[in-house]
């Protein structure tokens, strides 16, 4: 029975009309007007209102289908969405080049290649009013690196708070990702829960932690870390029977084939040892690439015709050349022993040493020194701290970058030298170990790390730990210290010491 009108629950009502929302499928839009309809008559029957069920609204203008990045959004009291997943270095592909020409315009002020959902953050924030709140899903990489500086910086940097998030879980959708939820305000909130605790603030890297998000790069740092050559072309990569066929045929051919240190190799092969080759002309012209028949006409005839199409005018016309050379990389390695790497993307993301005879490839991030101090101090708590916060990451792996976990990490500045020593010492004995057990189990460093990093009566702990007490009293840390408040203090005093053009200490020994 209804009740009458005097009867009825004081309840706000809020009706479809309120409600906007756009998506590029139109079964989406459909289904989103349906439910928003049927909604409507579920409440009226449930609260027993007076108002007639029928007509149905009509919410043709409210819920439309349309490219949300170039459509003009209502200001709104509150926005919710699930933008697709998809990371910057893949949008050309599949987005075409016109698309991401046409959305590098539309978003101009966003200098990099940032994940796609993150312009829908930005777009989200713009809309809401002055007391508006927002939630979105993203790829957990919107936490991090230049997504990170794309999307919830520039929230928290224009009157944004964060007062809500999850900072990574599995996505149950089609995309097989994880994925960040991060609820925002315009007004000051009065609590804050991250991961379903409460916490006392949220920063932008969806940490209840001191905020390293706006940590200066340091010049001291630059050109010292690197990522390897990008081939662009399948062809360059070649069987290690080619190889010594080529050889076989004409010894100079060793000039330009070389093992292809990719990250998968540095994480899973014992001693990271790669197992691919590739031909590598370097900077050579076409007539002294053409010297090495075999390997050129491989090129010619596999790579040629891929680069002819490439929308890169440099790439078409050097198609015997990498796509990428990392030039700077190779000068400066050159000079070196050997030289630490790291896979792009890994679980623990460890540093190991690598022969220069092994060509770094794009999935490998290279640190261009051969001292076992600097080895100690990358494999360091310390370090890994900081990695942790700055880093970027894709489902639950680590993905270290040159620019924001390298460049940015301050390095001791004061150690005394006989420290230094023992630290040297120490890294080369974590090296050893590593390298003798890697090569009597066969295992790669991932496997080394996870059977024994967290045992505390193996030999790689106890290493770990020893040198860890080592870094911490080069850094003059005290155990009960919050290192990330100190390591950004660093970071903050050295940036102000190399405006003022005094020195500052990078990767390398004060001493050398």
């Amino acid at each position: 029975r209804r009740r009458s009108a005097s009867e009825q629950l004081q309840i706000s009502f809020v009706t479809p009309k309120q409600f906007y929302g756009m998506d590029i499928n139109p079964f989406a839009v459909e289904l989103a007007r349906v439910t928003l309809m049927i909604a409507r008559k579920v409440a009226i029957d449930r609260f027993n209102l007076t108002e007639a069920s029928l007509p149905l609204d009509t919410l043709d203008g409210n819920i439309i289908c349309a490219d949300a990045l170039f459509t003009d959004w209502q200001k709104a009291d509150a926005i919710i969405g699930n933008p697709p997943f998809l990371g910057g270095k893949h949008m050309r592909l599949n987005l075409s080049d016109d698309y991401v020409n046409k959305v590098f315009g539309r978003f101009s002020e966003v200098k990099d290649s940032v994940d796609f959902c993150s312009y829908w953050f930005r777009l989200a924030h713009n809309q809401l009013d002055e007391k508006g709140r927002a939630g979105l899903v993203g790829t957990n990489s919107i936490s991090q690196g230049k997504s990170r500086v794309a999307a919830l910086d520039y929230i928290t940097h224009n009157g944004g708070h964060i007062h809500e998030a999850i900072s990574t879980q599995p996505w149950s959708g089609e995309a097989n990702v994880h994925v960040s939820i991060v609820n925002w305000s315009k007004i000051e909130p009065v609590s804050y829960y991250l991961d379903n605790h409460q916490v006392s603030q949220i920063n932008s890297s969806l940490k209840a932690s001191v905020d390293v998000s706006k940590s200066p790069r340091l010049k001291a740092n630059l050109n010292q870390c690197f990522q390897g050559v990008i081939p662009v072309g399948k062809g360059f990569i070649v069987t290690e029977e080619q190889v010594n066929e080529w050889i076989k045929q004409d010894s100079k051919n060793t000039d330009v084939l070389k093992l292809f240190s990719m990250g998968a190799n540095l994480a899973k092969n014992p001693h990271g040892k790669p197992e691919r080759w590739i031909i590598d002309f370097n900077d050579m012209s076409l007539e002294d690439a053409s010297e090495y028949k075999l390997p050129f006409e491989h090129i010619k005839v596999n790579v040629k015709p891929e680069r002819e199409i490439n929308r890169m005018k440099v790439r078409r016309e050097n198609w015997w050349k990498m796509g990428s050379n990392a030039s700077i990389m190779r000068e400066y390695i050159v000079k070196k022993s050997f030289y630490f790497a790291v896979p792009e993307v890994s679980k623990w993301a460890i540093f190991v040493p690598c022969t220069c005879d092994w060509l770094p490839g794009n999935k490998t991030k290279v640190v261009a020194s051969d001292d076992y101090y600097i080895l100690g101090i990358l494999l360091s708590n310390i370090h890994r701290t900081w990695m942790h916060t700055q880093k970027s990451t894709l489902k639950a792996d680590i993905a270290y970058t040159h620019n924001t976990c390298f460049e940015t990490f301050p390095f001791p500045q004061k150690p005394s030298q006989e420290l230094v020593e023992k630290i040297r010492q120490t890294a080369g004995e974590l090296h050893e170990y590593r390298s003798q057990q890697m090569e009597k189990k066969q295992w790669g460093i991932t496997k080394l790390y996870n059977q024994f990093f967290n045992e505390p009566s193996s030999q790689l702990y106890q290493l770990h730990q020893k040198l860890d007490k080592l870094v911490m009293e080069a850094y003059h840390f005290q155990a009960d210290e919050d290192i990330l408040e100190k390591l950004l203090t660093l970071n903050l005093e050295l940036a102000e010491k190399e405006k003022r053009g005094e020195t500052v200490i990078g990767p390398w020994s004060p001493y050398s």
